[in-house]
């Protein structure tokens, strides 16, 4: 997935337009799309991240690897959030469930912690889509359904149909 984030920088520049790609478990940034081939501005393992959704904003996300890096983003709608945020959970969640090493029972305090964290972010995740899909099916004229699938499926390549 691929498209633009809005990056918090500091307080002098405040919000600045950055292009995100997201592929093979690596989240990238850059100035913009036409820089993409003079390399990205920063970087991030999708698996390390602790992924935090703001109750207030809706277009807030904050991305963290927990005592090194924090990137605050907002997106340009909350339904682009949504998608973001749904690229970003498949991947994490591919990527550590194929390097599962330690049973349940012999899970850390930090690691169940970070399961926690993450059981909450799909709750909201889930909790979002249920009140889109519950407006949507509201809206005069109806939604068609197939339309809205394709194009998630579309957004999310790592997800299948």
């Amino acid at each position: 997935m691929e498209g633009v984030l809005l990056k918090w920088t500091n307080y002098w520049n405040g919000w600045q337009t950055r292009w995100f790609v997201l592929q093979d478990g690596i989240l990238s940034y850059y100035r913009s799309a036409e820089e993409v081939n003079q390399g990205c501005k920063g970087s991030m393992k999708v698996s390390a991240l602790e992924i935090t959704v703001s109750n207030v904003d809706s277009t807030r996300m904050d991305l963290s690897i927990p005592g090194e890096k924090n990137i605050y983003l907002r997106a340009p709608s909350s339904q682009e959030r949504q998608l973001w945020l749904v690229a970003l959970g498949s991947s994490k969640a591919c990527l550590t469930n194929g390097k599962r090493k330690e049973s349940v029972t012999e899970a850390s305090p930090e690691a169940l912690k970070s399961k926690k964290n993450e059981l909450r972010l799909y709750c909201d995740l889930l909790m979002q889509q249920v009140h889109v899909i519950k407006t949507a099916a509201t809206q005069e004229p109806s939604p068609d359904v197939e339309v809205l699938l394709l194009y998630f499926f579309q957004a999310n390549p790592t997800l299948h149909y």
